[in-house]
């Protein structure tokens, strides 16, 4: 609770159990020195850890404001609500454009060794195991494996 009276901005990203107390109530966040405005919900536990996230939000309409006083949905980004993203999905758009910067790197730099004559050895050089055991490059991996 002392945090909510510093901060405007709370970003929340940790595992949440049901046994775990909310970071606060709504009663909570109802006093005059509640100054949080935003909250990134990143977990999305609808009755969780944040008891404003009341619904899932998405990536195409990410926001909903949350009226403590009625303790209802509202205009995000108005003056009385507190802003609320609680895109359930999150985690699975947050590496969109990092698998596909990685895609693109693949096919450029490494799918011209498969298609040609790999003379700088970097496939080989890439290879871990080979017939289900490490070669002798990656055998410091091998107390891992058992």
């Amino acid at each position: 609770m002392p945090y909510t009276k510093e901060c405007d901005l709370l970003i929340t990203g940790h595992f949440w159990d049901g046994k775990a107390p909310a970071l606060f109530t709504k009663d909570e966040m109802k006093l005059p020195d509640f100054n949080i405005s935003v909250i990134a919900d990143i977990t999305c536990d609808i009755n969780g850890s944040v008891p404003s996230t009341l619904k899932a939000s998405s990536i195409f309409e990410p926001f909903y404001g949350y009226n403590p006083i009625t303790e209802q949905t509202d205009i995000p980004f108005a003056k009385n609500t507190i802003t609320i993203m609680a895109v359930d999905n999150l985690p699975c758009e947050l590496p969109r454009e990092a698998s596909e910067d990685f895609g693109k790197e693949l096919i450029e730099r490494v799918m011209p060794f498969f298609l040609k004559e790999d003379l700088e050895g970097m496939l080989e050089r890439a290879t871990i195991t080979r017939s289900g055991n490490l070669l002798p490059r990656y055998a410091y991996l091998g107390e891992y494996v058992k």
